[in-house]
């Protein structure tokens, strides 16, 4: 299958029981095309969910976003996809750490304070990495199967209900969750907890196909790129009355596809012109 430019849409919004609480938008997200040292296009999405119980959790994912993007950057000046081992992540959270302690240092806070998730996905020409820690999940489709959506980690979760795991954690090195996938990936969507209800079917532990479905139809259509209006569009939906109503915390939903809609059947004139053969 011949490569087709990556598009891609993404928003934040903070919750409604954030508002109410006058609390910020803890959510980050970030999304980004960029090249490998062979010239191939790698997209690179990250999303980081703050712990709402956490001081500065909107700066702990503020940081994790950033740090992740700055990394991949800097690995495929010279490498490739398949060099984010578990290894690799390893070395990337004991420099998120000492960043992020750097930075309480000087608040004066404990890095606790800081708390936030993080999901990645490093996506190549013919594989991809994954990394999870915390909740919220990532979905993808295959070019074998891609009409399939299916999790890469189930939502981490504590030894009490809304208690995870988070990027900010002594023993994450060994907590986090890592894939190396040797297949073409279509379509990818990464997104917090606050979603995970309308996108995951808990009684079977799945993707919400029709969900996904109706997120990524309309953006195959369009040129490849940051899609900045759907991101509007992306960001008014996740603030709406009919998702709010089923989830009152911040919300982020990351989207991005290198699928081209099907094209239109084609019509089997076969019987028309033998009618009019006979006609004739």
């Amino acid at each position: 299958m011949s490569s087709t430019a990556w598009k891609y849409a993404f928003a934040s919004v903070i919750g409604t029981s954030h508002t109410k609480a006058g609390l910020p938008c803890q959510d980050r997200s970030d999304c980004t095309v960029l090249q490998s040292a062979d010239g191939s296009s790698v997209l690179v999405a990250v999303v980081a969910d703050g712990a709402g119980s956490a001081e500065r959790a909107e700066v702990g994912a503020s940081l994790a976003c950033s740090l992740f993007i700055d990394e991949m950057r800097s690995l495929l000046e010279t490498g490739g996809v398949r060099d984010i081992t578990r290894d690799f992540m390893r070395f990337w959270f004991t420099r998120f750490h000492n960043e992020l302690s750097s930075r309480a240092e000087s608040e004066a806070l404990p890095v606790r304070q800081y708390a936030c998730t993080l999901l990645g996905a490093v996506v190549g020409e013919d594989c991809a990495a994954f990394v999870q820690v915390g909740d919220g999940a990532i979905v993808i489709a295959t070019s074998e199967e891609p009409e399939t959506y299916q999790w890469e980690f189930w939502p981490q979760q504590g030894e009490y209900a809304n208690i995870t795991t988070f990027a900010t954690d002594e023993a994450v090195d060994i907590k986090f969750e890592h894939d190396l996938v040797n297949r073409r990936i279509e379509e990818v969507a990464l997104f917090t907890d606050g979603l995970q209800h309308l996108a995951l079917h808990y009684e079977t532990r799945a993707a919400f196909e029709p969900f996904f479905r109706s997120m990524f139809n309309p953006l195959r259509p369009l040129q490849g790129g940051h899609l900045e209006e759907v991101s509007l569009s992306l960001a008014a939906f996740l603030n709406s009355p009919q998702v709010n109503e089923r989830t009152d915390d911040d919300k982020t939903l990351i989207l991005a596809t290198r699928r081209m809609p099907a094209p239109p059947p084609v019509a089997d004139d076969s019987h028309d012109s033998e009618a009019q053969g006979t006609t004739l």
